[in-house]
């Protein structure tokens, strides 16, 4: 039997960093400073799934259960999982596996596909419009990218998108931003850095996600 090692645990945030970003600068950069003071009790656990793992397709499984150790640990009521850049990536791969895996999802700048592939999609007027000609086949970013057009928001754990104007991976941001409530969408006139990053983490923390409501 699981071990409640804090009785009261609300929320466990579990974060993934992006690439060339450890766990250390999440914690440096102030971003689970910035989650403690916005909701108690909380628990921040942050997991770097490596770069291979995104390559030789083990990301999800890897992940899916470094989450399921967390839970085990700690207890919480709730399950919250946020993701920087290409760690957003990662996360809505583990919930396309495991629907269930969290109540919500924050992604910060999100890298979900080839700026080839997301180009693709915008010239076709979206997401919505490019899946019905896509069925997302073998490729994991093109699978991705359908499975997301294609599911029900509400189907989904409650999504929050943080969105840098001059961010190369802007247009991402935007597509996803298509999909949601304008209210669970923030936008920074910054590029993909850490100004922006923080930026934008203290905006949908300001939103109050960890209380938010269904859709």
């Amino acid at each position: 039997m699981p071990h409640r090692s804090e009785p009261d645990l609300d929320v466990l945030l579990v974060m993934v960093p992006g690439i060339g970003m450890t766990a250390g600068d999440i914690d440096t950069q102030g971003l689970i400073g910035a989650a403690g003071e916005s909701h108690r009790p909380i628990r921040v656990v942050v997991v770097d799934p490596g770069f291979d793992g995104y390559l030789d397709g083990s990301v999800e499984t890897n992940l899916i259960a470094a989450i399921a150790r967390a839970r085990d640990q700690f207890c919480p009521r709730r399950v919250w999982l946020a993701g920087i850049s290409l760690g957003c990536q990662a996360l809505l791969r583990c919930v396309k596996r495991q629907p269930d895996l969290a109540h919500g999802l924050i992604l910060i700048t999100p890298y979900l596909a080839s700026t080839g592939l997301i180009a693709e999609i915008a010239r076709a007027d979206g997401l919505r419009v490019w899946s019905k000609a896509n069925t997302g086949g073998t490729d994991p970013e093109r699978a991705l990218m359908t499975w997301l057009a294609k599911t029900p928001m509400s189907a989904l754990p409650r999504i929050f998108v943080g969105r840098a104007a001059a961010d190369r991976f802007a247009m991402t941001a935007t597509l996803m931003a298509d999909l949601l409530p304008a209210d669970h969408v923030v936008t920074v006139p910054g590029a993909h850095d850490w100004a922006s990053w923080k930026a934008l983490w203290q905006l949908i923390l300001d939103r109050q996600p960890f209380r938010s409501a269904p859709y």
